[in-house]
């Protein structure tokens, strides 16, 4: 098999470029969804459910998925599946608990939020704790991204020389991903982040669909497609088919399943899709579907790198540059498996799957920072509301500069190393700490205006003293999660007797407390122009990335591969050509009815 290993070549850049200009495209062409800032930045509460669960779904992992989870289950087995479809249960809590009181809470920004149960105060201190570290994650994010595309298509060293800036092939590329990114996301808004995540989202299934069993076949051999699962019976370490790590894990697996139950509920991007859809109904329905997604199609990626094991048991040889081989698993799949062109969709599906989770970021940063730090001072400092051109004005800008600096923290990372480990460490600080409040905060409303802060608070400084004043390293995570979990739920709980004495607080919290009791009344009628002309423009763009796999069917390859790639793209097509049918359906209609 490691003969047969390709390098991309122009075919593989056509396709990556393509897929590069369809998002800066749709980015410009959704910029007319956007007549203000509410539209920029929650869609105007009208976008259909099913396109924010889509992008819900995947907004909720990165390149991680095809690197770090790969590299897991390569090392450690099926036990992997433990973890890599726990979010499951995290949505589960969702459509019992959390996706109806996100959208009664009614906000215009996730932070909102903290304005509305707690304090102003507080939204300044979770901002001011929040910006950094999500920047860096934006940056990180790049690099670890582009270490990979820039390997695959063999630009690593590469040198590149702009006016007094000489960068590197993997330098150049963070630049060109970010700027694309920034292009679409500034300025199309939270429309076109989940327009291009549906998009996204059927780049990542197909590449996955494709993979998954050509992968088994070529372990399967001549003895076919079920004989694979014998040769990893028989050919793996023992214990890998069974769920041995987790029993002898059981705490790191049971903080993972904890930190998804805060990550799936309590993250800002979250909140931001539940109060985007029209309804409760709706906002359910997205739970709903990304429980299903996420119980299920992480194991079309789990699984072919469980028969990479087998049939690249020597990952090191193959990538001696990387400090962890065994996360190019599923990349040095694509590169086995797959033929030119194909590879090149391969990379513009791990490109697309960290960019659904940066532009994500990206624009509830951005909503925070707008709606909950400038709005709120322009209206202290200067007694006046700027007006809706004049707010998404400061959107497009602050989600350039908050770009801008993700790619420069990309490239500062490249060049000193050692940042990402410590970002890691610092994001277990911060995570169960500041957003147990944050979940709490929605089921018991009796605490005081400062519970949330003095919470975070109190639990960061006690997580930090057990990462510095105890030799805590062998459950460094665990006590992490646990112990910001533990902490943050316990002050919070004890900061109820002490009521709130401010009157004007205490009225505030009531009236929030008395929203999510009262359900939000609304349709989910596909009759408001935005929300329909969203199904025109996913229908083409779906229709175009089905072309683009028939036109590939012409590229030189095994027949199991041009059969796959020939049904999934008349598919695609179908698919595509359905959501344009009923565009013009609902288009016809409206007309006769108005």
């Amino acid at each position: 098999m490691i003969d047969q290993i390709k390098h991309v070549n122009v075919v593989d850049y056509c396709v990556i470029a393509g897929y590069l200009l369809m998002l800066t495209g749709t980015g410009l062409y959704v910029t007319k969804f956007n007549k203000n800032a509410d539209d920029y930045f929650k869609g105007g509460g009208k976008i259909p459910w099913w396109i924010s669960g889509l992008s819900t779904f995947v907004a909720g992992f990165s390149a991680f998925m095809f690197v770090g989870a790969a590299g897991y289950t390569y090392r450690k087995g099926i036990g992997s599946a433990v973890l890599f479809t726990s979010a499951f249960w995290g949505y589960g809590m969702g459509y019992f608990l959390y996706a109806v009181r996100w959208k009664r809470a009614r906000l215009s920004s996730p932070m909102e939020f903290l304005t509305r149960r707690f304090s102003q105060g507080t939204t300044y201190y979770y901002t001011l704790l929040s910006i950094v570290p999500a920047v860096m994650g934006l940056g990180l994010g790049i690099y670890i991204l582009c270490i990979f595309v820039a390997t695959a298509m063999g630009i690593m060293d590469l040198s590149v020389t702009i006016g007094f800036l000489t960068l590197s092939g993997l330098e150049l590329s963070m630049v060109v991903t970010g700027i694309v990114l920034l292009i679409y996301t500034s300025a199309g808004g939270l429309w076109a982040v989940m327009i291009t995540d549906v998009m996204q989202f059927f780049i990542i299934l197909i590449v996955t669909l494709l993979i998954s069993p050509l992968a088994f076949f070529a372990l399967g051999g001549s003895g076919g497609f079920f004989h694979a699962f014998a040769r990893i019976a028989h050919e793996t370490p023992p214990g890998y088919l069974s769920f041995a790590d987790v029993l002898r894990n059981p705490l790191f697996y049971l903080a993972y399943l904890f930190s998804t139950f805060i990550g799936y509920n309590a993250a800002w991007h979250i909140g931001q899709r539940y109060y985007s859809v029209p309804t409760e109904r709706d906002a359910r329905k997205i739970s709903v579907l990304c429980a299903l997604l996420m119980l299920t199609v992480p194991l079309f990626w789990l699984a072919p790198t469980m028969a990479a094991r087998v049939l690249f048991p020597d990952m090191a040889r193959l990538w001696p540059q990387l400090s962890e081989p065994s996360e190019a698993s599923f990349v040095t799949l694509a590169l086995s498996l797959l033929p030119n062109g194909l590879i090149g969709l391969t990379i513009s599906a791990i490109l697309a799957a960290t960019m659904t989770h940066t532009d994500t970021a990206l624009n509830y940063l951005a909503s925070i920072l707008v709606r909950d730090v400038y709005m709120k001072l322009r209206k202290t400092f200067s007694h006046s509301v700027p007006g809706e051109r004049r707010q998404l004005f400061v959107a497009r800008v602050t989600t350039f500069t908050l770009g801008f600096l993700a790619i420069a923290t990309a490239i500062i990372v490249q060049r000193t190393k050692g940042v990402f480990d410590f970002a890691l460490l610092y994001y277990s600080w911060f995570g169960p700490s500041m957003m147990t409040p944050v979940m709490l905060g929605f089921l018991y409303t009796k605490t005081p205006s400062w519970s949330a802060s003095a919470a975070a608070t109190v639990s960061l400084a006690v997580v930090l003293a057990c990462n510095t004043v105890i030799d805590v390293r062998p459950y460094q995570y665990e006590v992490n999660i646990f112990g910001g979990i533990l902490v943050s739920a316990a002050v919070f709980f004890l900061s109820a007797f002490w009521p709130e004495k401010n009157p004007a607080s205490r009225a505030r919290i009531e009236a929030f407390a008395a929203d999510l009791r009262t359900p939000v009344t609304g349709t989910s009628s596909v009759w408001d122009r935005n929300a329909l002309h969203s199904y025109l423009v996913v229908g083409v763009l779906t229709v175009i990335i089905g072309c683009a796999l028939l036109a590939l069917t012409i590229v030189p390859a095994g027949i199991e591969v041009r059969t796959l790639t020939l049904v999934m793209g008349i598919a695609t097509m179908a698919l595509g050509g359905g959501m344009l049918l009923y565009f013009r359906s609902q288009l016809a209609k409206g007309t006769e009815n108005g």
